[in-house]
């Protein structure tokens, strides 16, 4: 009997302590970062038609221990019949390191990503979220950034005029279907167990 109260009583303060360890480590809403799969949207299936995987790939140079990142490229097949169209996605999550809390790493990301641009604040998104359009190689792409606690997420887009791609849809296009996309993704990644 005095047995059995020993091994239980040892058992809640492991339990005890591996809760406290769960409660307090990571600094956000999110254990993992989420892969490339999340974004297989509706808003991703009408934005890049017909589309193959470019990339899916884990952020090379990460410290696994306080950030991780995966890239996401999508774009119409050449042998379909849609217009061509591209998007693509970043995640990264962070965890408190040093004198820096997880939050504020991913707010930072965020801003710097947004710096070189005249960035919009897009409103109802994550914690905060601000849109752009950018040049890339001469053709125009619309960009979101989402904070959502920990984890700060890219997307950005784009569609040709033509089959040619000669050049891009008008700009406020390119943003609005960043936004749908990024939107969509928001959504499941709070649905989501990550």
């Amino acid at each position: 009997m005095v047995a059995t109260l020993g091994v239980i009583v040892l058992l809640m303060a492991v339990g005890g302590v591996w809760a406290i360890v769960a409660l307090t480590s990571g600094g956000g809403d999110y254990g993992t970062v989420p892969d490339c799969a999340v974004a297989q949207t509706d808003a991703l299936e009408s934005l890049v038609p017909d589309r193959r995987s470019e990339l899916d790939q884990p952020i090379d140079g990460f410290q696994r221990n306080w950030r991780e990142g995966r890239e996401c490229r999508w774009a119409t097949d050449r042998s379909a019949e849609s217009v061509p169209a591209a998007a693509r996605m970043v995640f990264v999550r962070y965890d408190d390191h040093g004198d820096t809390e997880a939050t504020a790493a991913a707010a930072d990301a965020m801003a710097a990503a947004a710096g070189p641009h005249s960035a919009e604040p897009v409103a109802d998104l994550g914690d905060e979220a601000l849109s752009w359009h950018e040049e890339t190689r001469g053709f125009g792409w619309g960009c979101v950034a989402v904070r959502m606690s920990n984890l700060y997420t890219l997307t950005c887009y784009t569609a040709s005029i033509d089959y040619q791609s000669s050049e891009a849809v008008p700009a406020d296009e390119t943003v609005a279907g960043a936004e749908k996309l990024a939107r969509a993704v928001a959504d499941a990644v709070e649905d989501g167990d990550y």
